[in-house]
């Protein structure tokens, strides 16, 4: 199974992509005002790229140097509890 793993920092932001605990891809981009667009267009990419479905990606963490007051740090975390209902969601509609 993969796994994505976002990373924040104050001046940018990484999404990987791994599997069994290694980096097959990742995406960068500067930090602005744009984290939601980045960060949705970066998972999509990464999927695309590496031939896989969402339902195969079994987590998303995030790691953030940045305070959880900050927007992007908000955003991230928002990002990842809606992948994760929407991967479940997918999921339990094709039982």
């Amino acid at each position: 199974m993969y796994t994505f793993e976002l990373e924040l920092h104050k001046e940018s932001s990484t999404l990987s992509l791994l599997k069994d605990g290694v980096v097959v891809k990742e995406k960068s981009w500067p930090e602005g005002r744009d984290m939601g667009r980045k960060l949705f267009v970066s998972i999509a990419e990464l999927l695309k790229e590496q031939g896989i479905k969402a339902e195969e990606v079994s987590d998303f963490l995030v790691e953030s140097e940045l305070p959880e007051v900050y927007t992007s740090t908000r955003i991230a975390e928002t990002v990842k509890k809606v992948y994760a209902f929407g991967v479940r969601a997918k999921i339990n509609n094709k039982r």
